[in-house]
């Protein structure tokens, strides 16, 4: 049985020749630095280790691959014996990423069919190529925008045996152009007990979808369906657009349920009531009363400031949240429609290099209200400022190292986007 790729040991399966070893080494530290749990021989694989067996069950282990494309690499056997393990991965989950790494000697065309790769000039990273590897491991293709989205919160079940029904209304929704936002258990960043109501604030809408869990009445205090109904409650009090999909034998005894509309848990297709129902909902989205959005503190003659600078969409890339910079914000009160901004941000990402007055400001800004600040700086390793000491501040030498402590920091606060997996 394989595990769940989200129940998965590693991140990344680093498959490579060793005659490669000095390259991939540095890309391990990397990837390491960026904050990845990766599978390296090196470290991981014992000297008594059966290769084949051992490599195959470590590829199991993963949610992705990055292979190191080299002519030394595609010569060996175990090499594409990997990427082959990898393709039967991607090919039963989805969300298994394969990013391939080719150096200038590596022919890979022969091997490589259905899957592109990243051209290295030499065997070192750059920055654009650290940047494609970040994009790679977070693909954009079924993510929309999230500066532009119409963000609707999903409440429902993915248990194999009764998803059947959520999934058929999440196509729908996507079908329709709207981002879907589900809760994560592992997101960072909200106070005890707030998770799923701040998650579903910062929404412009609500969908519930409620299967048959063999129980006909449904009460927010009891299981099997206290967690759906406490979600409704929280959009309810929200004043939130709403539509609620119950199968047809669920009856709620704590509330009124005459709206919901109902579709059989194994139905695999939207009934014409529901559908209906779900196309009204792009008129009556509004926007989110508690937007999230992550405020970028920098210097703003910097190209990373720029709407669209590589920074800027690596941060949104990752976190699944729009960047506000200030040179964003045109209001007549400047001054305070930047703290605004500020206060209200899930997460203020500061670089104080140089200790720049106006950006340790405003990480000040964010940190003596509570928001989540996190914080950078170019150079060797040094303390903060004082009024700052009570945040970790990790630095980084040049643009490929600001690259992989950006993706460490921000990785946790990612949302789910539930268009990726479907």
């Amino acid at each position: 049985m394989t595990i769940p790729i989200q129940r998965r040991d590693f991140d990344i399966f680093l498959s490579h020749a060793h005659k490669d070893a000095a390259f991939v080494s540095q890309l391990d530290r990397w990837l390491t630095d960026a904050g990845l749990r990766v599978w390296y021989d090196a470290r991981e694989l014992s000297g008594g280790a059966l290769l084949a067996t051992d490599l195959q069950a470590a590829i199991g282990r993963c949610r992705g691959m990055v292979l190191v494309a080299s002519g030394e690499s595609l010569a060996r056997g175990w090499v594409k014996a990997e990427y082959n393990s990898a393709m039967d991965e991607r090919a039963n989950h989805d969300a298994f990423r394969i990013v391939a790494l080719r150096l200038p000697d590596a022919n890979v065309k022969d091997l490589l069919k259905g899957t592109t790769w990243i051209d290295l000039p030499e065997p070192r990273l750059d920055p654009e190529s650290a940047l494609a590897i970040i994009r790679s491991l977070h693909p954009g293709e079924k993510r929309p925008n999230p500066a532009t989205a119409r963000d609707v919160f999903i409440s429902c079940s993915w248990q194999p045996d009764d998803s059947d029904s959520a999934r058929a209304v999440c196509r729908a929704l996507v079908e329709q152009g709207f981002r879907l936002v589900g809760d994560a258990r592992d997101q960072k960043g909200f106070g005890a007990g707030e998770r799923v109501e701040r998650i579903i604030a910062s929404c412009g809408a609500f969908v519930g979808i409620l299967p048959f869990r063999g129980v006909e009445s449904a009460s927010a205090s009891e299981k099997p369906y206290k967690y759906f109904l406490s979600e409704m409650d929280a959009a309810a009090r929200l004043n939130l657009p709403t539509v609620i999909v119950a199968d047809p034998r669920v009856r709620r005894v704590d509330g009124a349920d005459a709206g919901w509309l109902r579709m059989d848990t194994a139905a695999t297709q939207c009934p014409d009531a529901v559908a209906v129902g779900l196309n009204g909902l792009w008129d009556q989205w509004q926007v989110p009363p508690v937007p999230h959005y992550v405020f970028c503190a920098m210097d703003l003659d910097s190209a990373v400031a720029r709407a669209d600078g590589p920074v800027r969409h690596l941060i949104e890339r990752v976190t699944g949240m729009a960047t506000i910079v200030g040179t964003d914000i045109h209001e007549n009160n400047l001054q305070s429609a930047i703290i605004r901004k500020i206060c209200d941000a899930f997460v203020v990402v500061a670089d104080i290099t140089d200790d720049n007055l106006n950006t340790c400001i405003e990480a000040g800004m964010g940190l003596a209200v509570g928001t989540n600040v996190e914080l950078v700086s170019r150079g060797e390793a040094r303390r903060p400022p004082f009024m700052l000491r009570a945040l970790q501040m990790p630095t980084y030498g040049n643009d490929v190292e600001r690259i992989a402590v950006l993706h460490k920091i921000l990785r946790p606060y990612r949302r789910r986007i539930i268009n990726a997996e479907l």
